[in-house]
């Protein structure tokens, strides 16, 4: 990142190891990337990534009710 700046390193992951992983950033690009998907007969699976915030426990539901 330091050798080709903030801007050419993120287009480079796009194109590359995100690009694989990801299927957009918006409703209406996850909706495009399922339709290409189901045109070629793949069933897409929706995985959306979840973070713990600090002091949130990781215990599966957040930390709610265990203190």
């Amino acid at each position: 990142r330091r050798v080709l700046g903030r801007r050419l390193w993120a287009g480079l992951l796009r194109a590359t190891f995100y690009g694989q992983f990801v299927g957009g950033e918006t409703p209406r690009e996850l909706a495009a990337a399922g339709a290409r998907l189901r045109a070629l007969g793949l069933r897409p699976m929706l995985a959306v990534p979840t973070e713990e915030g600090p002091g949130q426990e990781k215990d599966g539901y957040g930390g709610a009710g265990r203190r």
